[in-house]
């Protein structure tokens, strides 16, 4: 009896111990941690707009041409004379200048025999005008011994009353004196001086050759000052005025020029709604037919704020932030300036996104923690 006691106690004592160590070894097993539920929203920077006074700028780009160039045109026929400077691509001339001569020694012959046929019907008239038309007769007289058969022809004597004028108009020498006057014009023609400062950019005539009526002879042209012609919206031809200053430079040289716009056309290009506008400049370095391009500089300012052109959808659309969510804003582009674009419409305050990829309407957005790096722009955060 006393055997069994004991072992049943034993027993009870094994189990007690059992379970005591297994409550223990329980108590020390930690907990298993719950996963945390994965944030699936789209990050996004965000940009707070701030407007402020900005003087809009219009970008341009444009061909110049010179505002004096002239292509030559011979009037008259005739072999091409030797000259002192000849007529050569490059070869300036001032205004005035002799730049290209043809004989012209049949012209001024039959000339000669002109003003000696009228001459002799001046000389013709003085007998009947002494006696029919005394008063008249000095200024005739006086006209006759100033004639010169190498210089112009001067101007026929005014008549004193209508008797007399038709008197002279009866013996021909009104139409004599007009034809004169023509062929003086004519001869004229074999003579081209320069009608301007500049230079010759192209020349299709050497000394010797015969020129025809009608050829073409070379082009000469102003190179100090030229003509760029752009190209502007509509939406934005309205902000430009006459006088606007304009910054330029070519693509082959960082030097800066000044161009004024002189010119606004009244006209439209149905097909790319475009405004032609006229810009003059000057410089050593331009040459016929260079490639400019720059800003005009308005006299107009307004309300906007700079952006990245890349953060515009459509060109007329931005992406807001507005309560976690995207909310397309309809915006008013005034002007663009290369990758930035100058834009109206955003009311102070709008949390704009910097990022466009994968965003719709309407998209669950986070906010991305502001950067520790206040110098980085607007710019630098969209890229």
């Amino acid at each position: 009896m006393k055997s069994t006691t004991r072992n049943t106690l034993s027993l009870i004592a094994i189990l007690v111990g059992s379970f005591a160590i297994m409550f223990l070894l329980m108590s020390m097993k930690s907990t298993p941690e719950r996963k945390a539920q994965e944030d699936t929203r789209i990050v996004v920077a965000t940009q707070d707009i701030v407007n402020s006074d900005i003087q809009i700028t219009v970008p341009v780009m444009g061909k110049i041409s010179a505002q004096e160039k002239i292509t030559l045109f011979a009037e008259v026929s005739g072999i091409l004379l030797q000259s002192e400077n000849d007529f050569l691509t490059g070869y300036e001339y001032d205004r005035g200048d002799v730049m290209l001569r043809i004989n012209s020694e049949e012209s001024e012959l039959n000339l000669k025999a002109q003003r000696s046929n009228l001459m002799t019907a001046v000389a013709a008239l003085l007998p009947e005008l002494k006696f029919d038309y005394p008063e008249s007769y000095v200024n005739w007289e006086t006209y006759l011994q100033a004639f010169d058969i190498n210089g112009d022809t001067k101007t026929l004597p005014e008549p004193l009353n209508e008797r007399e004028s038709y008197f002279v108009a009866n013996k021909g020498i009104a139409k004599t004196y007009y034809d004169i006057k023509a062929s003086e014009s004519r001869l004229a023609k074999y003579t081209i001086r320069a009608p301007f400062d500049g230079s010759v950019t192209e020349s299709y005539i050497k000394p010797g050759n015969l020129v025809r009526n009608g050829q073409t002879l070379g082009v000469f042209l102003n190179p100090g000052l030229y003509d760029l012609e752009a190209t502007v919206g509509i939406n934005e031809i309205k902000y430009i005025s006459v006088g606007d200053q304009v910054f330029l430079h070519s693509g082959a040289s960082e030097t800066e020029l000044t161009g004024t716009v002189s010119r606004i056309s009244d006209g439209l290009d149905v097909n790319s709604q475009m405004v032609k506008v006229f810009i003059t400049v000057s410089g050593a370095e331009l040459r016929e037919g260079m490639y400019l391009k720059g800003e005009i500089l308005t006299s107009s300012s307004l309300k906007a704020v700079i952006l990245p052109r890349k953060l515009l959808e459509s060109n007329d659309t931005i992406l807001e932030v507005l309560e976690g969510k995207i909310n397309r804003l309809d915006v008013n582009v005034v002007s663009t300036r290369g990758e930035e674009a100058v834009v109206s419409g955003l009311e102070d305050g709008t949390i704009i996104s910097l990022r466009t990829q994968n965003l719709q309407n309407g998209t669950v957005v986070r906010v991305a923690e502001a950067s520790s790096d206040n110098s980085k722009s607007i710019s630098d955060l969209a890229g």
